[in-house]
């Protein structure tokens, strides 16, 4: 009988103490000084799940990504012209 006792006061007290616990708070979306702080959904590359992140640090967030594919546009349109030969070919 003592050990059923033990056990149900153990499973009253556990339960008593989760139930007194409050929720976390929510940020309310403010920075340090006090400014609302706006949020964008970026989808980093190879994933198809976005991540809501602070505006100003969105990774790769422009032109930037624009490069890689100007590159390889003046490369398509130029062809092999203005690049060094082989160090054995005529």
């Amino acid at each position: 009988m003592k050990p059923i006792r033990t056990l149900s006061a153990c499973v009253l007290l556990v339960a008593t103490l989760t139930s007194c616990v409050a929720p976390a708070k929510q940020s309310d979306g403010k920075d340090a000084n006090g400014k609302q702080i706006k949020y964008v959904y970026y989808t980093p590359i190879g994933s198809n799940v976005p991540i809501r992140v602070p505006a100003d640090q969105v990774p790769g967030g422009g032109d930037e990504s624009a490069t890689p594919n100007k590159t390889l546009s003046d490369m398509e349109r130029n062809g092999s012209a203005g690049t060094p030969m082989s160090p054995g070919g005529k």
